[in-house]
């Protein structure tokens, strides 16, 4: 009789959304999967741990209880997403006793090392531990060779579930914005950007959805520099709702400080919406400036106009092809799995 498939899978962030994407992603290859994350999960088995590293004596207590866990379910694989904290202390309870899969998800990789050398060590001590590594770009690959010398990185995102509809919805004069509230991704300057093509176009609206720890305090900054007309807040979405912004807009705009590959950038472009994204690694592997989209140089007013001049046939073709070709959950479940079929060999 086989043996069943049995999944360990560790993580967190965002309200596990992006663990649970990923969850569905790959759920039909294990017979059995346990989630431990930082938050309760209703929608799969999970149990709840406390990743931060505070206090020594709180992580060491956590580690126990995550051994534990792995003693208890005898995962065949574990599969940990972050090479931040929940990376570390998986590491730390596992030490090589089962395979280790590490999705790495950017800032891990990109901006941790460099707050301090304790911290680089950690993220150092992650990759190590892991025995296949994926990230969702390649800048993000090379930052990880660059930390730990040359090795495999398997290039993979959650993919982007495509709705199949008639993408001839009559698009309106909408700037669409769905990234969080929080000062990394720049929605205040989004706003403050924006605002002289607003001005100049009352026709147009920006269409912000989402929430965070910045939203009374954008809700504010727009009042005083827009009429009530052009700006809109319409909080978290749905992914119906979601999908019907993005097939409902014309622009699409996301400029963060720094990203990995950005599933709401992915969904925009299956949708028709025009891209016009900070200027990162990570986007530039998607959007080639002026062919499929805008990579923004700081004003938005002006790109706006120069991305409505461009022809948008052309730029919801190149993206449409781009998402079937790389993008699918299709495609990218079958990476995934091609990891776990190496580990099971």
């Amino acid at each position: 009789m086989q043996k069943s498939k049995k999944l360990l899978l560790i993580g967190g962030s965002k309200g596990n959304v992006h663990l649970l994407n990923f969850h569905r992603l790959i759920t039909s290859y294990f017979e059995e999967i346990l989630i431990v994350s930082n938050q309760e999960i209703e929608q799969a088995a999970a149990k709840v741990l406390n990743f931060e590293l505070k206090n020594p004596f709180g992580m060491l207590k956590n580690v126990h209880k995550l051994k534990s866990i792995i003693r208890e379910f005898q995962p065949d694989v574990i599969h940990v997403h972050q090479a931040n904290a929940y990376g570390f202390i998986t590491s730390l309870a596992n030490q090589g006793k089962k395979p280790l899969v590490l999705t790495t998800w950017g800032s891990d990789v990109l901006t941790l090392p460099k707050r301090s050398i304790l911290h680089r060590c950690m993220v150092k001590y992650v990759l190590n531990s892991a025995i296949e590594i994926t990230a969702d770009a390649q800048f993000m690959a090379d930052a990880i060779n660059e930390l730990v010398g040359p090795m495999p990185v398997v290039i993979a995102n959650f993919g982007v579930e495509i709705a199949t509809v008639e993408n001839t919805l009559p698009r309106d004069k909408v700037i669409y914005s769905n990234r969080m509230h929080e000062p990394l991704y720049r929605i205040e300057q989004i706003i403050l950007q924006s605002a002289p093509f607003l001005l100049a176009n009352p026709a147009w609206k920006l269409r912000i959805a989402a929430s965070g720890s910045q939203t009374e305090r954008l809700k504010q900054i727009s009042e005083q520099l827009l009429p009530e007309s052009s700006v809109e807040f319409i909080g978290f979405q749905s992914a119906q709702e979601n999908r019907e912004n993005y097939l409902r807009s014309t622009v699409y705009v996301s400029i963060p400080n720094t990203d990995g590959t950005s599933i709401s950038l992915l969904e925009a472009m299956a949708y028709g919406c025009l891209p016009v994204v900070s200027d990162l690694p990570a986007n530039r592997e998607w959007i080639e400036n002026g062919v499929n989209g805008i990579v923004s140089n700081g004003n938005l007013s002006e790109e706006m106009m120069e991305i409505l001049e461009m022809d948008h046939v052309s730029i919801q073709e190149k993206n449409a092809k781009i998402i079937e070709e790389k993008a699918t959950k299709n495609a990218n479940k079958q990476k995934y799995e091609a990891i776990y079929d190496r580990i099971f060999s």
